[in-house]
């Protein structure tokens, strides 16, 4: 689970990332049909995950949280219909699957996942705001998971493991998740009810907090300190002792030479020579350096019989023949098979040209040509085009610079018109900004009344809330008693199977290696029958082993002489195209030098026709600056007049504006019946469709179940029939067994059998 923002090969931030996966899992879920396919199935199926953007990494995520999902489906469903029940106002029902997703990654991926990871997927814009942060507020509350949806969890899963597990390994991240749930908060309501800092900044609170000031009181007076007593610093040292000067250090070493004698001689007193250990090292000679000097003159012998002197290296002499390339067997059986495609083909033109005597090599050689020209006519093409886009690129920029002037020109003209509306727009605000106010004070009287209404709505549904969450109860209580019994009666049955299976049987027969098994089957045998026969099989395949490499050997040795055939051929023929192909070279590096000749004198001509096109342009442009000057001077000349009469001019353009509001209200209208009608004519389909579909999986049920019966009747007919089958071979082998054994006994008698014959011999033997 962890690592999910690994790249797919596509650039991508960790927000865009985390939509598309929060995307795909809701789509997954709410496109999965458990009726029509299974799980792995529907992932490997699938065409909207086949997207580029999707990487392994991707995947395998969503891959784990459709898993999940589907498998703690019991779970995630009470708790995201208990979250909608809870929260009406703020969750969405369009969203309940994006609330499945987090609720699953939430409760029983966070420990993989990662807090930081988790924070992208509510950060990242997919889901409104303010229920995302319902969403975690009610999963973090212990009391409401309590009241709302514990009771119902218990009803499916063990209370420890819903209390530990759930609950408790939830709270344990409390204090991680907290700066998140304010994060979230801070996004869908602007501020956050505890001061705190989020990853945007800080946030501080609007009001003004209060200043603590020091009282104004009178300073005491300061304490008198008493002055400290005087420390003598005087030092007296003591005097030198007189036995300092009776003495000095050669003496005092003397002495102490002569009490380390004194304590040697008596330890060594105190034991004889009898007490000392006699270790076999001491007698030895020093190995160490009597080895040092054997190395040195083993050395020195090996290195007296070294006189070899190595000669000087040869210069490299280049070769002066081809080298001698050995091929494999595949590349010589590939080579011969490509020559005798081309021998192939020049038997073909003889044999056509022997037909029709004539060949196409006329043909070939004016398609050759015309190719040739078709080519060499391109590239001049491509020439004169290349030189067009020079010279063209020159073209835009300056016909970019003359744009530049003439936008120059009208931003001075539109200057004068702007100043002019601007004091249109100023008085027309005024008397919008009154009709506003009026607005603001009746949606204010009708606030209120819907905060009534509200109310009164909560009430209810708190009530009808109260109501069902009793019913529950009394529910949960009887579905606890039925489970009990049904553990009891279930926990009796174990009981009695487990004392029938403690019961001994004694099953056993004795094998004799020389009796056929006499189980009524054809062709049976005795163990050592069957090995008799099981040596003489694998004599013959040895046998027949021994010829197969025989004949395989004679193949190889045939194989070889005719690939040595092949690789002399193919060099003669090497040798003969390798001259071919020289000459074939050579004309083609004179052809190449004349056409480049050709090349270079039709670029100096298309340079010289494009230049001439683009001082044209040039002369065009100037007349346009020119006219558009003149445009506009005789413009501001007409303003200046039309400015005498400007009252005229107003009352104009008022009626223009109400004429086109009249127009931009008829057009609405307009466009919003036919709005309406397309929005009805789309129901009426999307109505018919469904029903269409209804219909059409009812029918596919209905042949489903038909085909399936119609199977399962053949299937019952045949197993009938290979019953009946099985059952008339057997007792036909059995009457075949006991005719055989009749004729044995009237036969020969009861002195056939393996056990009469036994008994017999003991007898004789005893006897």
């Amino acid at each position: 689970m962890t690592g999910v923002m690994a790249s797919a090969g596509i650039p991508m931030d960790a927000g865009e990332k985390c939509v598309l996966l929060l995307k795909k899992c809701t789509k997954v879920l709410d496109c999965f049909d458990s009726k029509k396919t299974t799980v792995d199935a529907y992932i490997e199926d699938a065409p909207f995950l086949k997207d580029k953007k999707v990487g392994d990494v991707e995947l395998k995520f969503v891959h784990q949280v459709f898993y999940g999902c589907t498998r703690y489906s019991k779970f995630l469903k009470l708790f995201v219909t208990s979250f909608l029940y809870k929260c009406p106002a703020t969750a969405l029902r369009a969203e309940q699957t994006l609330y499945t997703v987090l609720a699953y990654l939430l409760f029983f991926r966070l420990d993989e996942l990662g807090v930081p990871e988790f924070r992208q997927f509510l950060a990242c814009g997919h889901g409104t705001a303010t229920a995302l942060l319902a969403l975690m507020q009610y999963a973090l509350s212990v009391e409401d998971l309590e009241k709302w949806v514990k009771v119902e969890w218990c009803k499916h899963y063990d209370v420890n493991y819903i209390e530990e597990e759930i609950i408790g390994k939830l709270q344990s991240y409390a204090e991680e998740l907290r700066p998140v749930v304010e994060e979230v908060e801070y996004k869908a309501t602007g501020i956050v009810k505890a001061a705190g800092e989020v990853q945007g900044g800080p946030i501080r609170s609007e009001k003004k907090l209060t200043e603590p000031k020091p009282f104004n009181i009178t300073a005491p007076r300061p304490r008198l300190i008493p002055e400290p007593e005087v420390i003598s610093r005087e030092v007296k040292a003591q005097p030198i002792p007189a036995t300092l000067h009776k003495t000095s250090l050669a003496k005092v070493e003397e002495e102490k030479k002569k009490r380390s004698e004194e304590e040697k001689a008596k330890t060594s007193a105190k034991y004889t020579s009898d007490d000392h250990f006699r270790l076999e090292t001491a007698v030895r000679r020093d190995h160490a350096g009597d080895m040092d000097k054997i190395a040195q003159e083993v050395e020195a012998q090996e290195m007296a019989e070294c006189t070899f002197q190595p000669k000087p290296a040869k210069k490299l002499v280049a070769p002066t023949e081809d080298a001698q390339v050995r091929y494999t067997t595949a590349a010589v059986l590939r080579e011969d098979a490509l020559l005798k495609q081309k021998q192939a083909k020049e038997y073909q033109i003889l044999k056509r040209y022997e037909e029709d005597l004539h060949d196409a090599s006329q043909f070939n050689s004016w398609q050759e040509k015309m190719k040739e020209k078709d080519h060499l006519e391109e590239e001049a093409r491509m020439h004169q085009r290349i030189v067009e886009m020079q010279m063209a690129r020159e073209s835009a920029i300056e016909a970019q610079e003359a744009e530049k002037r003439k936008k120059a020109i009208l931003a001075e003209h539109q200057k004068e018109e702007l100043l002019v509306q601007l004091a249109e727009k100023e008085k027309e605000f005024e008397v919008e900004l009154e009709n506003k106010k009026v607005i603001v004070e009746q949606t204010i009287e009708e606030r209120e009344k819907t905060r009534i209404a509200e109310q009164a709505a909560l009430e209810a549904r708190l009530e009808n809330a109260e109501k069902l969450r009793k019913e529950k109860e009394a529910e949960f209580e009887r579905k606890k008693r039925e489970d009990e019994q049904e553990m009891e009666r279930r926990k009796d049955l174990i009981r009695q199977i487990r004392a029938l299976e403690k019961a001994p049987v004694e099953r056993f027969k004795m094998f004799d290696p020389a009796e056929p098994p006499c189980q009524g089957l054809l062709e049976e045998m005795s163990l050592a029958e069957l090995r008799e026969r099981l040596k003489i099989v694998t004599s013959q395949r040895e046998k027949e082993t021994e010829e197969k490499r025989e004949r395989q050997m004679a193949k190889k040795v045939e194989k070889q002489e005719e690939l040595t055939e092949k690789v002399h051929m193919m060099a003669k023929v090497r040798e003969r195209a390798r001259e071919e192909q020289q000459v074939r070279h050579d004309f083609m590096r004179k052809q190449k030098v004349v056409e480049e000749e050709q090349k270079q004198k039709h670029r100096e001509k298309c340079i010289e026709e494009v230049a001439e096109k683009l001082q044209q342009k040039k002369k065009a442009k100037k007349e346009e600056e020119m006219r558009l000057k003149r445009e506009l001077k005789e413009i501001s000349v007409k303003r200046q007049f039309l400015a005498a009469n400007a009252e005229m001019v107003e009352a104009k353009a008022h009626a223009e504006q109400h004429a086109g509001l009249d127009r931009e209200a008829k057009h609405r209208q307009t466009s919003l019946l036919v709005e309406q009608r397309r929005r009805n004519k789309i129901k009426v389909a999307e109505a018919q469709i469904f029903r269409d579909n209804k219909e059409r999986e009812a029918n596919e049920y209905k042949d489903m179940q038909a085909a399936v019966t119609e199977r399962v009747q053949r299937a019952k007919v045949a197993d009938q029939a290979l019953k009946e089958e099985i059952v008339k071979t057997t007792q036909s082998a059995r009457q075949l067994q006991w005719a055989h054994e009749k004729k044995n006994v009237a036969e020969f008698g009861h002195s056939s059998n393996a056990y009469i014959k036994r008994t017999q011999t003991r007898m004789s033997v005893s006897t």
